[in-house]
């Protein structure tokens, strides 16, 4: 029983695999890409309706041949199951591919060369506009050359593919609310425990959620805080945060839960737990 109120993919027709970078602040390399991406995979920018914008993509060839990259938009939304979804421009509620171009749909990057994708976000011209608004701008190499899988008559490649996230907040909208759910208290296999819960954004304007848990034992005495700060989570999107509570002895405890989405907008529910 929970009460939550304010208180103040892998998919390629080539058998092959698909390495897909989403959302973070810097790059990691696998040791079979063929790009990477420099910038930032999340950009974001408050602008007012009828505002446009720009912003650039800076990609690296990471070889020592010529490159062919797709630059290509997408849809993209994630749920606390694990699942991700990258569906067609414009079909989310709250997408804002429509209002993006980017300078290019293919390139080729020379040898161990860099290429800039420039693109423009035009906001529209709407007095309805509220909250948070965003999709993909989707950068993708060729396939790697194909390679003989041990024993078998396939071929095998990858591709390595970023999802980079424009969002736009309109200026001065939009309310910040969380939803808490599908609560699990668990005990690890080295003795600790843990719990987790679903977190979800059920307003109206994407914030990067500061989650900490205060556990209290049948006394009253807090026996573990835990702080964690997750990233940009959209409206309708949800994430599962896990709290490790470290080692507990059996019994009966309340757990506090709270989420800090800015702008003075802080969230709690509360769990009881048995170990």
């Amino acid at each position: 029983m929970s009460l939550a109120q304010p208180v103040g993919f892998a998919r390629h027709a080539f058998l092959g695999a698909v390495i897909l970078l989403v959302a973070g602040l810097s790059v990691s390399h696998s040791a079979n890409a063929q790009i990477a991406v420099m910038t930032n995979t999340v950009e974001e920018r408050t602008a007012v309706p009828g505002e446009k914008y720009a912003g650039t993509i800076l990609v690296r060839n990471l070889t020592s041949q010529t490159q062919p990259v797709r630059v290509y938009q997408s849809d993209y939304t994630f749920f606390a199951d694990g699942t991700s979804h990258f569906d067609a421009p414009g079909t989310a509620g709250r997408s804002n591919a429509k209002w993006i171009t980017p300078s290019a749909s293919n390139a080729l990057i020379p040898p161990d060369g860099e290429l800039t994708v420039s693109y423009t976000v035009q906001v529209p011209v709407s007095d309805t506009l509220r909250g948070t608004f965003w999709s993909t701008v989707m950068v993708e190499a060729a396939v790697n050359p194909p390679r003989a899988a041990s024993g078998r008559q396939v071929s095998l490649g990858s591709v390595t593919r970023y999802a980079v996230q424009i969002a736009t907040h309109v200026s001065g909208t939009g309310t910040s609310m969380i939803g808490f759910g599908n609560q699990h208290s668990l005990s690890e296999a080295d003795g600790s425990r843990s719990l987790e819960v679903d977190v979800s954004n059920v307003g109206e304007r994407a914030y990067r959620p500061l989650l900490w848990v205060e556990l209290y034992d049948a006394m009253g005495s807090v026996r573990a805080k835990v702080q964690q700060q997750r990233g940009l989570l959209y409206p309708g999107t949800s994430l599962r945060q896990k709290f490790v509570l470290g080692k507990l002895p059996a019994g009966d405890y309340k757990a506090a839960v709270f989420a800090d989405a800015g702008d003075d907008a802080t969230f709690a529910a509360q769990y009881k737990l048995h170990f």
